[in-house]
C-alpha cells in the first residue's frame, strides 16, 4: 500500500475528533449545531468500487442529531481533475451505507438522513455537476415533458469542500484540529510537487509542525504526516532529515527520529528494491514495504517505552500488520490502559 492522498485522510479523519472539526465547518449552521458532536463514530468499511479506490477515499459516521440518528458520508476526490460523474457514483455508494444501516437496524421503519460531503483537492477548482439530477439529460424534451420528468429522476445534491480553490491562510483560518489544518495544508498544496524541497513545506508551517511536536499525541501524528510528504516529494534522505530537524532541534539526536526512520528505512530500502526489481512497480512496492517497516519500528519503540519489554508474540503481531492496522494501533496506544487494549 502506498501512502498516498488516500491514506493520510482516513489516517486523519478516521478520528472523529479530527473528522468533527472539519465537518463542522462544512455542514449547514443550523444542522452543524443540532448534532451531538460527542456522539461521531466511524462505520467500518468502504464504499467506492475497488477500480476507483485510486481516485477516492471514503469514511461514514453515524451521530445523532437532536436525538435521531444521522449518517454523514464523506469522500475524498483526488483525480487531477474532478469527475463529472460524481454525484453519481455518490449516489451509489450512499445506497449502499443506507443498505448496510438496514441490515445491522432490522426493525427500522425509515432511512436515517444521509448527508454526502466531497472533499475535494486538485489542479482546478470543482466545475462539475452537484447532483445527480444535472447529470439527466431533459434538454432535448418539450418544456412540459421536462419539467414532469423532473421529480421522476432519482437525485441527490453533495456538500463540497473544495481545496483547490481554497488558499493555505484560508485553510489555516479555520477552526479545525491541529493535526485536520496540516493535513488539509498537505493534501492541497503537496501534491505535485515531486523532487521540491521538504524543508519548504515544514518553512511555510512551521509553527503548525512546532505545536505537534508539543502536542501529547504529536509524535504518533507527525509518523503519519511525515509519511505523506516523504512518499509525494521523492528526496533524498538528508533532505528530509534536514526538514524534521527545523521542526525540533531534538529530532537527529534521539537515536532513531520519526523523520530519520522514514527516510533510512523507508525510502532507503524502497529505492534500493526498487532499482534491483529494475521497474517502476518494483520500486512503489518497495517503497511502500518500507514505509510499512518504518512504521513497525516507530510503533515498537512507543509500545516499549509505554508498556516495557514486549513480548514476542506482540513484536511478532506488530511485525506482520499491515498499513491501516498499524495506524489504528497508533491511535490507540494513548489512551489505552493496557498492552492488550492499544492492540484490540
Amino acid at each position: 500500500m502506498q501512502f498516498g492522498h488516500d491514506h493520510l485522510f482516513t489516517h486523519t479523519f478516521g478520528d472523529p475528533a479530527n473528522a468533527a472539526s472539519l465537518l463542522g465547518g462544512i455542514l449547514p449552521g443550523p444542522l452543524a449545531r443540532a448534532i451531538d458532536w460527542s456522539s461521531l463514530q466511524l462505520v467500518p468499511g468502504s464504499w467506492v468500487d475497488e477500480d476507483l479506490r485510486g481516485h477516492h477515499a471514503d469514511l461514514l459516521f453515524t451521530a445523532n442529531a437532536a436525538g435521531a440518528p444521522l449518517l454523514l458520508y464523506l469522500l475524498l476526490e483526488h483525480k487531477s481533475r474532478a469527475e463529472r460523474f460524481t454525484a453519481y457514483q455518490l449516489l451509489r455508494y450512499a445506497l449502499c451505507a443506507w443498505q448496510a444501516h438496514l441490515a445491522t437496524h432490522p426493525q427500522r421503519k425509515w432511512l436515517p438522513p444521509l448527508v454526502p460531503i466531497v472533499v475535494h483537492h486538485g489542479e482546478t477548482a470543482w466545475r462539475q455537476p452537484r447532483s445527480v439530477l444535472e447529470l439527466v439529460e431533459l434538454d432535448g424534451l418539450p418544456p412540459a415533458a421536462a419539467k414532469a420528468l423532473a421529480p421522476l429522476q432519482p437525485s441527490l445534491h453533495f456538500l463540497l469542500d473544495d481545496l483547490a480553490d481554497t488558499s493555505a491562510s484560508e485553510l489555516r483560518a479555520r477552526d479545525l484540529s491541529l493535526q485536520a489544518r496540516l493535513t488539509l495544508l498537505l493534501l492541497q498544496f503537496v501534491r505535485g510537487s515531486t523532487e521540491r524541497d521538504p524543508a519548504e513545506f515544514v518553512r511555510r508551517w512551521r509553527d503548525l509542525w512546532q505545536e505537534l511536536w508539543q502536542h501529547p499525541r504529536g509524535k504518533t501524528t507527525l509518523l503519519a504526516l511525515l509519511s505523506y510528504l516523504a512518499w509525494q516529494l521523492e528526496v533524498p534522505p538528508e533532505r528530509l532529515a534536514a526538514a524534521a530537524a527545523l521542526i525540533h532541534e531534538e529530532a537527529t539526536p534521539m537515536g532513531k527520529t520519526i523523520a530519520e526512520q522514514l527516510i533510512e528505512q523507508g525510502m532507503k530500502r524502497g529505492q534500493e528494491l526498487g532499482k534491483a526489481e529494475g521497474k517502476a512497480e518494483g520500486k512503489a512496492e518497495g517503497k511502500a514495504e518500507g514505509m510499512r517497516q518504518a512504521r513497525v519500528e516507530m510503533l515498537t519503540i512507543l509500545l516499549q517505552t509505554r508498556f516495557g519489554t514486549l513480548p514476542e508474540r506482540v513484536t511478532a503481531r506488530v511485525a506482520e500488520a499491515d498499513m491501516a492496522t498499524l495506524d489504528r494501533w497508533a491511535r490507540q496506544l494513548l489512551d489505552a490502559a493496557s498492552l492488550d487494549a492499544a492492540l484490540a
